[in-house]
């Protein structure tokens, strides 16, 4: 199937998805001068809470918006508009029912987790394993639709020219997601050394994070209008 003209705006949804990809798991280690167990774990420091909350939200409510292509129902079963709905209920429920502060690798929010009979947290922090379940799971799944996206809605062109990239991209989001879990199974109930122990979460939803996001850049067609861009500025300064 070829891929038919979008809507402006689905252009600009995709290069915002992409942009936000990129940003989110190093704008906020930088912003708090450390790196915690889990990007989600940032909901429960004071600096970088707002921000995540707000790409995430918008994360949420842009592809809720997103409708991309018609179904072409000879090689497809689930469209754009559906794959993006459930990814962005994902992405909300995620904002929602935050991770839980336990384990976070820093010593004020552990201090914070341990002392909440005294110290309210954050919004709806917690320490429930049962909620912590519910946003492990609707992070997955928002994390494995924006991989689904890339490797195979992506690639529907067959004479793409970014299709090996989009490929690639799709692979690692899912090699990431499958990675974490494999560690977790192992972290809980082997004894066997686990590398990177304390961050493995956080190191390999960096490694899901990007991939997607310059996949939906590139799909939004963000090198176009930075060529555009170069050449007015080149055309500007002669």
């Amino acid at each position: 199937m070829q891929d038919k003209p979008l809507l402006s705006s689905d252009y600009r949804i995709r290069k915002l998805i992409g942009t936000l990809g990129l940003l989110l798991p190093i704008v906020l280690p930088i912003i708090t001068g450390e790196v915690l167990a889990s990007v989600s774990h940032y909901y429960y420091n004071r600096l970088s809470s707002q921000l995540l909350i707000i790409i995430l939200s918008t994360f949420g409510l842009f592809l809720l918006s997103y409708r991309g292509y018609i179904i072409d129902k000879t090689s497809e079963k689930v469209s754009d508009d559906i794959l993006t709905n459930i990814a962005g209920v994902a992405a909300l429920v995620t904002v929602f029912v935050p991770t839980s502060c336990k384990n976070s690798t820093s010593h004020a929010i552990d201090f914070l987790c341990s002392n909440s009979q005294h110290i309210p947290l954050p919004l709806f922090g917690h320490q429930s394993e049962i909620l912590n379940a519910i946003h492990f799971t609707s992070a997955g799944i928002f994390i494995l639709c924006m991989g689904w996206m890339s490797r195979f809605k992506f690639t529907r062109d067959k004479n793409g020219r970014n299709n090996k990239l989009h490929y690639w991209c799709g692979n690692l989001v899912f090699l990431s997601v499958t990675l974490i879990i494999v560690f977790l199974i192992l972290e809980k109930f082997t004894n066997i050394y686990i590398p990177l122990k304390d961050y493995y979460v956080y190191v390999f939803e960096t490694t899901a994070i990007i991939p997607f996001g310059i996949s939906w850049l590139i799909k939004g067609e963000a090198i176009k209008d930075i060529k555009v861009l170069a050449k007015k500025i080149v055309q500007d300064s002669e």
